[in-house]
């Protein structure tokens, strides 16, 4: 799925301070930024592997 500059942008403002969404997180930003659950799911554990690898480097 392409993301928008957008959406990357709440998606990675939320991440800074949250690494794990809860379920009512995760329902309220997907609503927000017109998502669904599954995208928000699989952008978060994009993001957490990449972080890791990162932090590996």
């Amino acid at each position: 799925t392409a993301f928008t500059n957008h959406q990357i942008y709440e998606l990675e403002k939320r991440f800074l301070y949250q690494k794990y969404l809860s379920p009512a997180d995760r329902d309220q930003i997907a609503q927000q930024l017109g998502l669904t659950n599954a995208q928000v799911i699989t952008w978060f554990q994009n993001r957490r592997a990449k972080l890791k690898r990162d932090l590996e480097e």
